[in-house]
């Protein structure tokens, strides 16, 4: 009887090493990279997205899972945005049930030139109204976030935000 107490004792505390080292540390791979690359390219012909490594952290308080991506980056029709962070926040219930996986996105920016702003919109405004957005905003620097959250059909909500501001700007 008590080795079997010592054998529990020592299981749960490699449990509670393992669950803290995963919401801390957090684990580096490239294995998903593909997949990730795929399924995200596949949703629309002219954007890609670029990265180098991905960096995965438990929630356990959440039950969710951070996967953060290394040198994330967003190419439009062959022009690149640098990207601070893109984050994908994924629910552990859906790993075993058959919902939506993808919870919510978080993507920040920095130092970008206000332009940038017209490759993005171009792609989802019509030409008439994205011409007048490269009309509007002449020079400056952007630097802000976008968290968008996902429907459970995988859909984007409607109640995403932005946080931002805009440096040494011209705008008419």
């Amino acid at each position: 009887m008590r080795f079997f107490f010592k054998f529990l004792l020592f299981l749960l505390i490699i449990l509670t090493s393992v669950i803290i080292f995963l919401s801390y540390v957090g684990f580096e791979t490239d294995r998903f990279d593909a997949l990730i690359k795929k399924k995200s390219n596949s949703l629309n012909n002219n954007v890609k997205i670029e990265f180098n490594k991905t960096r995965s952290y438990l929630n356990i308080r959440n039950l969710k899972i951070l996967i953060k991506l290394k040198n994330p980056k967003i190419v439009i029709r062959n022009k690149e945005i640098n990207l601070s962070k893109l984050n994908f926040l994924l629910s552990l219930k859906s790993f075993y049930s058959s919902d939506f996986i993808l919870e919510k996105a978080n993507i920040g920016f920095q130092e970008n030139d206000i332009k940038d702003l017209t490759k993005i919109t171009n792609i989802f405004l019509p030409k008439i109204i994205n011409k007048q957005l490269k009309k509007v905003f002449e020079k400056g620097d952007l630097t802000g976030e976008f968290i968008i959250p996902f429907n459970p059909d995988g859909t984007v909500s409607k109640s995403y935000t932005f946080n931002g501001k805009i440096n040494n700007a011209y705008i008419n």
